[in-house]
């Protein structure tokens, strides 16, 4: 992509990252797993130390909030690519997040630093950087295929920073799903309550199991656009 027709960040600071209490949400959280998912099957990894936790800081340059380590003080993510947590979707234990930032910062100096080499949208407008990589974009979730549900830390001037987005290889739309880890969770723990999860799939082979009623989706990236009334990934 030539330098001239790069987008121009917009003039502007984000709001600021949210301090947040996740203890609540989380028990919520372990409430329903214990109530709905075979524990033999939907399997956390146990809590990560605070060493564990600053060396995931140093490796990306970046002190995280308050909530994302109680988030990985509560479990260190999970292993199983398939039976994950977060609608099928994992969970990456400390050393996978880092392993796939570690990917994406390789690509990016294959690009020669250039994060918008392969051209990019963002929803809503002016609220994400529209670029295919951005290394203040923290996995916390992978499908598998390339993208992820992560951390924002590199907003533009209508998102905040810490918001939690998609992004990846097929995610050329990036979409706000929330504009901080707890407000994510918490929109989480709500679909789950609410009834808005099939664990019963059809008889044909599928990835996962367990997924979104309404919209019926197979995939929770294509639902949490459709719910959130985002674009589809696609330019």
């Amino acid at each position: 992509m030539a330098e001239a027709s790069r987008p121009k960040r917009p003039p502007g600071q984000a709001k600021p990252l949210l301090d947040e209490d996740i203890a609540p949400v989380l028990a919520r959280l372990d409430a329903w797993y214990a109530a709905h998912l075979p524990p033999d099957k939907y399997v956390f990894n146990p809590p990560a130390t605070d060493a564990q936790l600053d060396a995931f800081e140093r490796l990306i340059g970046l002190k995280m909030p308050r909530a994302y380590r109680d988030l990985y003080r509560w479990h260190d993510g999970e292993n199983d690519d398939r039976r994950g947590h977060i609608y099928g979707l994992p969970l990456l234990p400390l050393h996978q997040a880092g392993a796939q930032w570690k990917a994406w910062v390789d690509v990016l100096a294959d690009f020669g630093g250039n994060r918008y080499e392969i051209p990019g949208g963002a929803w809503p407008e002016r609220a994400v950087d529209p670029a295919y990589i951005n290394p203040r974009w923290i996995p916390l979730t992978h499908d598998g295929s390339g993208n992820h549900i992560g951390l924002d830390f590199d907003p533009w001037p209508s998102g905040r920073v810490g918001q939690v987005i998609l992004f990846g290889r097929d995610e050329d739309v990036k979409a706000v799903l929330a504009e901080s880890l707890g407000k994510f969770l918490d929109w989480i723990a709500g679909l789950l309550e609410s009834g808005n999860f099939r664990l019963e799939a059809a008889e044909e082979p599928v990835l996962r199991r367990f997924r979104l009623k309404a919209p019926p989706s197979n995939d929770f990236h294509e639902g949490a656009r459709s719910l959130l009334g985002a674009p589809g990934p696609f330019l």
